[in-house]
């Protein structure tokens, strides 16, 4: 019977992968605690519950009595996908002990490895440790039915010496030299002349997405300022809100308030001091607002607080812009902290130089906060927007099996894109349809008023027709203009009331 394949071909054209949004309510608290779980060579840890911190840094620890607030703030970040990140910042130097030669896989899947290696009784492989040849054969993983009993079977080897094989938590093999100090190496797994060679179906071999790290004398590590630990743990760890339980300096403060407008990264500070009340550029809270510096959340607390911090920022991180108004402002939001009580005077000077405070309002607790340097709202929703309207573009890029054209049609695809994003924002209430108050306009001015008096956005692409050659031969879109208007919030009320007698 002849096959339907002479008639009809059918292939499939499947999606690629796509790129997540940035997680908006990654927040890490900065400490220099150096114990087992943090060091230079861990710079975090991830936490979405208290009982695991306390596991790790004891019920006696400044990270214990910041992770208690944290969760203890109703919502937070766990409560949306967010996590608290314990963040280590080495405020002394670090004695590192030396390290082992190590070979580790790529992550495997359980399932698909056995089922290859449970065919193999002559396995075998070569793998140079601490510059002696060793020569693994014999594998028998005939009765393998796990990854642990694949680790056992090399382990047993006669030849396997001075290296001891392990499974990471996510299925990936490692090898490990039992020496320490430059002189511990290792390298790839390869083909020995007899045998079947696994290196290929463990992921140890080159080009198997392996990865190789020779072992290391001890050193000493100078201390980093507190710019340093945040770079280094941005590096690993996309957060998206930062603080410190050891208050920053004022020249740390705007180190870091530079280097968060940067890096688009919200930090929170806390300042205690009276002078942080005054108008003058002495002041670092005045200076960073002059600065523009408004992804530095500055709070005001007589006090001192610390913790203040940590609870505004993890009552900020909460927001699931998926949901339908979602957005928040802090404006009279309660914290997980003690309120504090506060002159008009103190009041009203925080307000003018750009601090928020946690007082009461007829005995109940309540945040007021300063638009001086601007909302913390307003940097969070637009940080997110940003980071959602280009890997939504990206993701459109890279999904489409063929290509996006330089056509008319094309560039409709990509201005649509953008249409969809501006949509999930304007439900979830960050931006909201209204009256076009700047005198900045793009394309026609009727149709520009209408859709942001409508939707809340409006987009246009430039004209294909007037995109440059070398653009053209560059394969560049045209460039596409937003323009959005923000749904604001209402923090405050002026009633007039006419008695008549």
């Amino acid at each position: 019977m002849a096959n339907i394949s002479n008639v009809i071909s059918v292939s499939l054209l499947e999606a690629g992968a796509t790129a997540d949004r940035d997680n908006m309510n990654l927040t890490a608290v900065m400490t220099d605690q150096q114990d087992a779980v943090l060091s230079s060579a861990n710079r975090y840890e991830l936490y979405t519950d208290l009982a695991s911190v306390a596991t790790d840094f004891g019920t006696d620890s400044e990270m214990y009595s910041h992770a208690k607030i944290f969760f203890a703030t109703s919502p937070n970040p766990s409560n949306s996908s967010g996590a608290l990140v314990a963040g280590y910042w080495r405020s002394a130097s670090e004695t590192v002990v030396a390290s082992s030669g190590l070979l580790t896989g790529e992550e495997l899947s359980e399932a698909t490895t056995i089922g290859q290696l449970q065919e193999i009784s002559d396995g075998s492989f070569v793998i140079t440790v601490d510059s002696a040849e060793l020569t693994i054969t014999a594998l028998d993983f005939r009765d393998s039915i796990s990854l642990g009993n694949v680790i056992t079977e090399i382990n047993t080897n006669a030849s396997f010496i001075g290296v001891v094989a392990s499974l990471s938590s996510d299925n990936k093999i490692i090898f490990t030299s039992n020496t320490t100090g430059v002189t511990s190496t290792m390298t790839y797994a390869s083909a020995h002349t007899s045998g079947t060679f696994v290196g290929d179906i463990l992921a140890l071999a080159t080009g198997s997405g392996s990865s190789l790290v020779q072992g290391a004398n001890a050193s000493s590590l100078s201390l980093e300022t507190k710019e340093a630990a945040v770079t280094a743990l941005s590096a690993l760890i996309n957060v998206k809100g930062i603080m410190f339980i050891d208050a920053p300096t004022s020249v740390e403060s705007a180190s870091l308030a530079s280097w968060a407008n940067s890096n688009d990264v919200l930090m929170y500070d806390v300042f205690g001091s009276a002078s942080n009340l005054e108008i003058d550029t002495t002041n670092v809270v005045w200076a960073n607002k002059l600065a523009g510096y408004t992804n530095y959340r500055m709070l005001y607390s007589a006090s001192n607080n610390r913790k203040l911090a940590t609870s505004y920022m993890a009552r900020v991180h909460s927001v699931n812009f998926g949901a339908e108004n979602s957005a928040l402002t802090m404006q009279l939001k309660e914290l997980a902290v003690v309120a504090e009580a506060y002159k008009q005077t103190e009041l009203t000077k925080a307000k003018n130089v750009g601090l928020d405070v946690y007082t009461t309002i007829k005995n109940t607790p309540v945040i007021l906060t300063s638009g001086a340097n601007d909302f913390v709202d307003n940097r969070y929703n637009l940080i997110a927007f940003q980071d959602a309207v280009s890997t939504d573009l990206y993701n459109l890029l890279k999904q489409t099996s063929a290509k996006i054209p330089q056509t008319t049609r094309g560039i409709n695809q990509l201005v649509d894109q953008c249409e969809k994003t501006a949509r999930e924002f304007v439900r979830a209430g960050v931006f909201a349809g209204g009256t076009w108050t700047s005198t900045d306009y793009f394309g026609n001015v009727d149709v520009f008023n209408r859709n942001i008096e409508n939707n809340g956005y409006y987009f246009l692409a430039g004209s294909l027709a007037d995109q440059s050659q070398a653009d053209r031969e560059a394969r560049k879109s045209p460039v596409i203009q937003g323009a959005l208007k923000l749904s604001g919030a209402v923090h405050s009320v002026d009633i007039t009331l006419v008695i008549n007698k």
